[in-house]
């Protein structure tokens, strides 16, 4: 794939094909209402992206899914002559609901000098959209996308580069990368304040054409998903040592953007996932999220924790926590 900076810098949204964004490779159909937050969107039915619905009125895509040019200043699309369809709710491209669209909020560091840093804005939406919703993971849930953990990707865009989009949402799941990895494979190209990657070294499964703007989906407290990125660009599709690059949802620079356009959208403040290291912990958690153990004797799970079936806490309030995890 090449970037989709090069096609959009032609300034003609008629030109650019459909296929340009990236989609899913390697993964396999989603069934139907597993994801009804993620949107697929199309511009003057030409430029093809996907995105997710954070909030039942804000759509969270990339910033050159939102923009007609990523010069000094991108202009939002949505200005007279273009047109935005999202529709949502459906594993299927172009079905379900479809909420009008009011405006186009473009991230304003998104620009020709940045590179393709801060890839990301928002589609507000003309009314609100009774479907569930995923939040932004928030601060302190930076250990839900370390390096290691397996992220879902979704989007609706083709299976291989070059061929054609299939009849449903695809998904598959891919590791995060660290960014000295991702370094190494882009050199500086990679911005690590405002990029975050995902890829097997062998490659073989990543987003790729018509899936722009798409979550990255990662696993948080009781069941539930954050949002850790939106599909970005790379270095064609699935190929060994070529990660997928994403925006960096999840860290402070475009989460607090997100929070400051759409404060509904990011997950509340003050969570943190670890492993407890043995059956029996006091563990102290700092405004940061950073952890420490003591091991002692303890009975009860105090209020506000939460284990799941990896033997993974969850800590909604900041202090000191005794675990007792049981026989």
């Amino acid at each position: 794939m090449t970037r989709p900076r090069a096609l959009l810098l032609a300034l003609a949204l008629c030109l650019i094909p459909a296929q340009i964004a990236r989609a899913v490779i390697g993964g396999h159909a989603v069934p139907s209402g597993k994801y009804p937050y993620v949107a697929y969107i199309t511009i003057d039915s030409a430029f093809a992206c996907t995105g997710t619905l954070v909030t039942p009125t804000i759509v969270v895509t990339a910033g050159h899914c939102s923009s007609i040019t990523p010069g000094m200043a991108s202009i939002p699309v949505g200005q007279p002559g273009q047109a935005i369809d999202v529709s949502v709710g459906s594993n299927k491209p172009g079905a379900g609901q479809h909420p009008g669209v009011d405006h186009a909020i473009v991230n304003s560091n998104y620009n020709i000098l940045n590179g393709d840093s801060y890839d990301v804005s928002l589609l507000a939406l003309a009314s609100p959209v009774n479907l569930p919703t995923v939040k932004v993971a928030g601060r302190g849930e930076e250990s839900l996308w370390k390096p290691g953990t397996m992220a879902t990707i979704a989007g609706f865009g083709v299976t291989k580069e070059g061929g054609d989009p299939p009849a449903v949402m695809q998904e598959a799941q891919v590791p995060i990368t660290t960014d000295a990895y991702a370094a190494g494979a882009y050199g500086t190209s990679f911005d690590p304040t405002t990029m975050l990657a995902a890829g097997f070294p062998k490659g073989g499964v990543d987003t790729c054409q018509g899936d722009s703007g798409g979550p990255l989906l990662v696993p948080a407290p009781n069941g539930a998903l954050r949002l850790a990125g939106d599909t970005s660009w790379g270095d064609g599709c699935a190929r060994p040592g070529k990660p997928g690059v994403y925006g960096r949802l999840g860290d402070s620079t475009l989460r607090e953007w997100i929070r400051a356009n759409a404060p509904g959208a990011v997950a509340p403040d003050g969570a943190a996932w670890f492993t407890v290291p043995e059956r029996d912990s006091v563990v102290r958690v700092t405004a940061g999220g950073d952890i420490s153990y003591v091991t002692l004797e303890s009975q009860s799970l105090p209020r506000g924790l939460a284990i799941d079936a990896q033997g993974r806490v969850w800590v909604t309030t900041m202090g000191f926590a005794r675990l007792d995890l049981g026989s």
